[in-house]
């Protein structure tokens, strides 16, 4: 079999085109902590972090069965069982603890690789397991690599299904007007292909 030039590459993020350095739950929740108008417990930043290793721990078997639950949906569970409430939407919420929490660089060459295939005409796009918004994901990737041209970004919270799910890559394909034939996805973990 001869391999072919694409039309499309679609990238993982994760280890791919950026490495999650540091995670620090903390930094995320001292970050929108003074957004809280209303806090009948007065619970503290170490107890919220408490809470939410707690709370979100619960949804690990759906990652595991490889759902992906939004980070949205979380962060809400978390404040209607301590009661908090903001001064902003959840959505602000979730963008400001994206923006803090985790510490992101990129993958070695990822950059020079993304302006390379920008010069060969070659489309590009990313789908990725994560439980934040592709649109928060794509605001990332865009300040990360300020000349990419990614067509689209998915993540899987956007559809509550993980890579390996067909239907994600399916959506990808759509996306992108071309046959399968045509894309060559680049990742970090080979069983992380379409199934």
């Amino acid at each position: 079999m001869q391999l072919t030039k694409p039309k499309m590459i679609i990238f993982d993020a994760g280890r791919t085109l950026i490495n999650y350095k540091e995670i620090n739950i903390r930094k995320g929740i001292e970050a929108y902590y003074p957004y809280i108008i209303s806090n009948p417990h007065q619970y503290t930043v170490e107890e919220i972090e408490k809470y939410d290793d707690e709370i979100f721990g619960s949804f690990d078997p759906c990652r595991e069965n490889r759902f992906e639950v939004p980070m949205e949906n979380k962060l809400r569970l978390l404040f209607d069982l301590l009661e908090l409430q903001f001064s902003i939407s959840l959505n602000e919420v979730a963008k400001i603890e994206w923006e803090e929490d985790p510490v992101i660089e990129t993958v070695n060459h990822a950059a020079d690789l993304l302006h390379w295939l920008n010069g060969a005409k070659i489309r590009t796009a990313v789908i990725s397991n994560c439980d934040y918004s592709g649109n928060l994901l794509q605001e990332k990737l865009n300040k990360i690599f300020p000349e990419n041209q990614f067509e689209f970004v998915i993540a899987s919270s956007d559809y509550g299904v993980m890579k390996p799910n067909r239907y994600i890559f399916q959506a990808g394909i759509v996306k992108s007007g071309l046959e399968a034939k045509d894309i060559w996805y680049v990742g970090d973990k080979v069983e992380l292909g379409e199934k």
